[in-house]
């Protein structure tokens, strides 16, 4: 049994211990259990000290001796837990987690531990489950707010996570952690001078952070700085050598700069360190896709069914894995986004050839174009439940007459159909506008003149300062208003663009015509009526541009380069109506909208 003088000593080696002098504490534990070799707290919080600093395996095995002798010592299972995790063992660190819990159910640090866990292993709905317990238990626990929020983050729900990880800095404004972390929740808000302050925040308490180090070069990369972010990521290599994060940082720099196989190196060994996070593996493929792996692309693409954010399929037959469809019904499920529905449906007609009876499904709004585009199919709108965290659609609409067999995503049947890039010359325009709106869209845009017609859209629907880069400002375009022998008028979409043609007028005399007769946001057959009756259609790489591909419209796409849908080729395969006016990431769309007015004034004057 410890004497009075042992139990002094470890008291005072707890108070050194939790002020952080580790030297002084570790010299007194060590006091201790010369005395009493089998004090099981000194031999336990002797076991957190040496995990704290960085010897995981001898904190291991002192603990697990402090467990034998005190078996039923939750604090010690979770604490076990801990080290466990940092050496890498991840399924061995729940065990003992649970095991703490089911020593003393309502033990708060299991409870957050156990989610925090669970959240990096992808079983985001339960580590949420765990956290708010651990949060109703004890309100002001700091580190349980915090891997909320990071589970909330993880699940999509980008606000809730802000909310959690604010109320970790208010409740520990000194842990270097609870700051790095809000910034991360900020950057995927857009708010980036916000996440600045909090990453500065963060570098102050504890300059060695890897995670905060390695934000901060993300923060850089989406305020457009495509060599400073380099030495951020670089450094938090140094410090974490396992951490994925900065590897695939690393990764999206070479691809900006376009270095290809520097960022298929990078990618690659984020995978390795991390091999079960799917949004590396997303954007692994995007780089597969733009240096022409095609095969291994669509493959790793498939990783986006195991996304936190996908949508959940209720209701569906086996999935299509290639069997013979002669005879056979196949579901083509939507895409998320109609810009994807519209690209993937180019598939559509060579499965018909196969003889597959088709069974469509899509957003609403695509409903007339593809019945009139596709009339051997079935087309039906989905039927989207839940909300944009945890998507929902439900199948029970599926006729009953005659089954359908399979079912597959759209954009999954270019694992199939699209394998090299001889593949894309089976493609031919597809879709087919309303003829009789077709007609009255010309009566409109007659009316308004001679000259070459030209439809202008200068941006996607959302904007974010990494989004951005790939768009330009109306103001840009300013070189082709004025051309002589030509119109613009204006094919735009989403929210405030109409606000920001009055204001050029204002401010310069020149903008596009609005075209107040159509709707450009949600009436695709008024889009495809107006980009058949223009001479040229001028976009970036949007839902646009698929558009103006897929009724073989003359195109012109400005975009950034590597952009991953051309495949590694110059063009766009598939698509040869469509024309690549790129730019390297770094340069001004200056130089690019200087070559499209050349054109058009070339094209204007014949």
């Amino acid at each position: 049994m410890p004497t009075q003088e042992t139990q002094n000593l470890l008291q005072q080696a707890l108070a050194h211990h939790q002020q952080g002098r580790l030297p002084e504490a570790a010299a007194l534990y060590q006091q201790v259990l010369q005395r009493a070799p089998r004090d099981p707290d000194a031999l336990h919080l002797f076991g957190v000290l040496m995990h704290q600093g960085g010897q995981h395996e001898t904190g291991r095995q002192l603990v697990e001796a402090a467990l034998k002798i005190a078996s039923g010592r939750a604090d010690f299972l979770s604490n076990l837990g801990q080290i466990l995790k940092a050496l890498g063992e991840p399924e061995e660190a729940e065990t003992a987690y649970r095991n703490a819990l089911s020593k003393s159910p309502g033990f708060v640090d299991a409870l957050a531990n156990l989610g925090a866990l669970l959240q990096e292993r992808g079983a985001v709905a339960e580590a949420i489950g765990f956290l708010q317990q651990a949060i109703r238990k004890e309100p002001s626990h700091a580190n349980a707010h915090m891997n909320l929020g990071n589970a909330f983050r993880k699940d999509g729900r980008v606000e809730d996570a802000e909310v959690a990880h604010r109320q970790a800095v208010s409740l520990a404004p000194l842990s270097e952690e609870t700051h790095a972390n809000l910034a991360t929740t900020l950057m995927d808000l857009d708010k980036l001078e916000e996440a600045e302050r909090a990453l500065k925040r963060s570098q102050l308490l504890k300059p060695a952070l890897a995670e905060a180090v390695n934000s901060f070069g993300f923060l850089l990369f989406n305020q457009r700085h495509y060599v400073k972010p380099g030495t951020w990521f670089r450094r938090a290599i140094l410090l974490a050598p396992g951490y994925a994060a900065p590897e695939t940082g690393l990764a999206e720099l070479a691809y900006f700069s376009g270095d290809l196989e520097q960022s298929l190196r990078h990618s690659e060994n984020a995978l390795r360190l991390a091999p079960d996070e799917p949004q590396i593996h997303l954007r692994h493929a995007i780089r597969l896709l733009a240096a022409g792996h095609l095969e291994e692309g669509w493959r790793e693409r498939e990783w986006r069914h195991k996304a936190p954010d996908r949508v959940r399929r209720l209701g569906l037959p086996p999935t299509w894995q290639g069997e013979p469809l002669g005879g056979k019904r196949l579901l083509v499920c939507a895409e998320e986004g109609v810009g994807d529905e519209i690209l993937y449906a180019s598939i559509l007609p060579e499965i018909r050839e196969l003889g597959a009876e088709l069974v469509l499904e899509c957003d609403e709004r695509l409903l007339p174009v593809f019945r009139r585009s596709f009339p051997d199919a079935l087309v039906h709108a989905y039927a989207r439940a839940g909300d944009g965290f945890r998507p929902v659609q439900k199948y029970d609409w599926l006729p009953q007459d005659k089954p359908v067999d399979y079912a597959i995503d759209a954009g999954s049947l270019a694992l199939y159909f699209r394998r090299t890039l001889a593949d894309f010359a089976k493609t031919r325009p597809y879709l087919k506008p309303d003829p009789q709106r077709v007609i009255q869209v010309r009566d409109i845009l007659n009316k308004t003149g001679d000259g070459l017609k030209i439809a202008l859209a200068w941006r996607s629907r959302k904007s974010t300062a990494f989004r951005d880069v790939h768009y330009t400002a109306l103001k840009d375009w300013l070189p082709i208003f004025a051309l002589p022998g030509a119109q613009v008028f204006s094919i735009q979409y989403g929210e405030n663009w109409d606000t920001e043609i009055e204001t050029l007028k204002r401010e310069t005399g020149h903008g596009p015509t609005i075209l107040p007769e159509l709707d450009l946001t949600d009436d695709f057959d008024d889009i495809l009526a107006l980009v058949s009756s223009v001479d040229v259609l001028i976009c970036p790489s949007s839902t646009l541009g698929w558009i103006g591909g897929a009724l073989g419209k003359e195109t012109w796409l400005f975009h950034p380069r590597p952009l991953f849908v051309q495949y590694g080729a110059d063009g766009f395969p598939g698509f040869p109506s469509i024309k690549s006016f790129a730019k390297p990431f770094e340069e001004s769309w200056e130089q690019t909208i200087y070559q499209i007015a050349t054109a058009l004034r070339s094209k204007a004057a014949k």
